[in-house]
């Protein structure tokens, strides 16, 4: 076990000490500092951030008496054009996390040992690579204790992808870290497993804290009326899809304990969250400024220095819950279902057996000259994968590229004992969006 180093554990305490003031401002005191925190944040990025200086001289943006509108709408695409130019350290580049993305899939390592990684395509079929300090981490990470109280050694059951620098996976084994270890015990287990591996690990783990995506955790609790699943937990936690009504009807009526709803993401960490003692999510606002759009979220992150993002625009659409009681927080209560659902990638196995591919598995590929992506489903045995190199490469990089791919979702079906699944990779110049709402789709019906 590592401990953090007297600075470090300093943050930590400094962090959840803020965030339990917060809790309790009016919601005039949280706008007064949430200004407070933009203007610091738009100080320190005309000085670090060539981007946001060039920026801020040709629109005339005095950081001593800004607010967020004065600043354009910022897009993944712009991010990724001008991405040396937007963070604040001269020694990150974007090429840089590429070649480190390409050789670590451990969730815990750390770029030059003091850099927080994550790269995310989610469902806009465009990566991105988003970079935080240790102290950046530390602000968002120590969100999730608003939600579940401390507790020594508490049993942490995730069910995720796990093998990569995703979000949901680095930001919970930040509970096994340093001092935080002596209250979680965080086991992870990889949702490329066929699902009665992850069954037979969690009745020997016994978790207190059931967490993973809703789809998964439908499922577990399937096996759990199946009497496959024995556990107990006290708590269970949903984050990366939407949790439906029904479905956290189905899993609080199994398993006889509340779902914990959380909405986080690569760009912002936690951005919304159950709080205890009240039904419904939050945003957090006291480090996030949100701009709800009724076809996006623009959000400007106060904490992450490294690589500012002043209102980055974001597909997922948050709705505010007017019609809840009132809550204690000074904070937006927003409806719980956030963002749309993909399609499941369902395939028969090589048992004849009905098993599935989440996903997020498929949306977090990380293979170098790849793009963007989209998965055509044909039927319960076969698929095609529309590829989109990035531009430039030569004969001999696209082949590689290609190759790549193919090893890739040959060790993605084997690992779910699909190995009888057969696809095709397409080479493509655009990627089709849904004809209905105009929006891109990871997975489509053939």
């Amino acid at each position: 076990m590592r401990f953090h180093p007297p600075r470090e554990s300093y943050l930590w305490l400094k962090a959840l000490w803020n965030h339990r003031r917060n809790g309790r401002f009016t919601r005039s005191q949280l706008e007064v500092a949430q200004l407070r925190k933009f203007r610091k944040l738009a100080t320190w990025s005309q000085v670090r951030s060539p981007y946001y200086r060039r920026l801020m001289k040709e629109r005339q943006i005095d950081p001593a008496t800004c607010v967020p509108t004065d600043f354009p709408l910022l897009t993944k695409q712009e991010v990724n054009e001008h991405f040396d130019e937007i963070v604040t350290d001269r020694n990150i580049s974007r090429q840089r996390i590429a070649d480190f993305l390409a050789h670590s899939a451990e969730p815990a390592e750390l770029l030059d040992g003091k850099y927080h990684v994550l790269h995310t395509s989610g469902t806009s079929g465009t990566i991105g690579y988003f970079v935080y300090s240790k102290a950046d981490w530390i602000r968002g990470a120590s969100q999730v204790a608003r939600a579940s109280k401390l507790r020594w050694k508490k049993r942490v059951a995730f069910v995720a992808a796990t093998q990569g620098h995703f979000a949901g996976v680095s930001l919970m084994l930040t509970g096994n870290q340093g001092s935080n270890s002596f209250f979680h015990d965080v086991r992870t287990f990889d949702v490329g497993q066929p699902l009665g591996k992850i069954v037979e690990e969690l009745n020997r783990f016994q978790p207190e804290v059931l967490s993973g995506y809703a789809a998964i955790l439908k499922m577990l609790a399937e096996a759990q009326e199946r009497g496959e699943l024995r556990i107990q937990p006290t708590e269970l936690g949903n984050g990366g899809e939407p949790l439906l009504p029904d479905v956290k009807a189905y899993l609080e009526r199994v398993f006889g304990v509340p779902v914990l709803n959380g909405y986080a993401s690569s760009e912002h960490l936690y951005m919304a969250m159950s709080l205890r003692g009240v039904e419904g999510m939050h945003l957090l606002e006291d480090d996030l400024i949100f701009e709800l759009g009724d076809d996006y979220t623009a959000v400007t992150n106060l904490f992450n220095e490294t690589m500012p993002l002043i209102r980055y625009r974001m597909d997922d659409v948050l709705v505010p819950d007017r019609e809840a009681a009132p809550s204690p927080y000074p904070y937006t209560r927003v409806r719980e279902v956030v963002g749309r659902q993909e399609n499941a990638l369902v395939f028969t196995n090589v048992h004849g057996q009905e098993d599935f591919i989440h996903p997020i598995v498929v949306a977090e590929l990380v293979v170098p000259g790849l793009n963007a992506w989209q998965v055509v489903l044909e039927d319960k045995t076969s698929f095609r994968f529309r590829a989109r190199l990035e531009n430039g490469l030569g004969n001999e990089e696209r082949t590689s590229t290609h190759e790549a791919v193919h090893r890739t979702l040959r060790g993605l079906l084997e690992g779910k004992e699909m190995s009888n699944v057969r696809f095709q990779v397409e080479e493509v110049d655009d990627l089709a969006v849904d004809p209905h709402s105009g929006k891109f789709r990871l997975v489509v019906k053939g």
